[in-house]
């Protein structure tokens, strides 16, 4: 239900916000959750807040397989790059998708932020992110710190 309230909250002011954010767009970020996982709320959340502090954001969805990932990542050229899994199964995938960007030469362009419910300092270690984010604030101050 979260979710869905954020979702209808987003196209309410979207509509205010749209020539603001086209006139001061401060970097892009594709996000999605990772391959094995359904959970989008945390991610929603993310994209809105990212959103409407200026980031173009590209979400990818739910149950991103590492191949689309790596695509989007060459086309949209974004400095950032969130990876969102609840389920610790996620864990894996977050690791193939950074191992994807890598092997595609593409990890030292982008930073890699992480997310989700069990997602902790020793969690990030584990797929090399750059760092993880306990909230959506926490994404949106990595953003600037990482981009401006």
């Amino acid at each position: 239900m979260a979710g869905a309230i954020i979702g209808e909250i987003s196209k309410i002011i979207e509509f205010h916000l749209e020539k603001e954010k086209a006139e001061k767009k401060k970097g892009k970020v594709v996000i999605g959750t990772v391959v094995g996982d359904i959970h989008d709320i945390g991610k929603d959340i993310v994209v809105f807040m990212l959103d409407v502090n200026g980031y173009d954001v590209v979400d990818l969805g739910i149950d991103v397989p590492v191949d689309t990932f790596v695509t989007k990542v060459k086309e949209v050229k974004p400095q950032v790059v969130g990876l969102s899994g609840f389920l610790t199964l996620a864990f894996d995938s977050m690791k193939k998708t950074v191992e994807a960007l890598e092997k595609a030469g593409l990890r030292d362009s982008v930073k890699i932020m992480i997310g989700g419910g069990q997602i902790d300092g020793q969690v990030c270690k584990y797929p090399r992110a750059d760092a993880y984010g306990k909230d959506a604030i926490a994404a949106v101050t990595l953003c600037r710190q990482w981009i401006g």
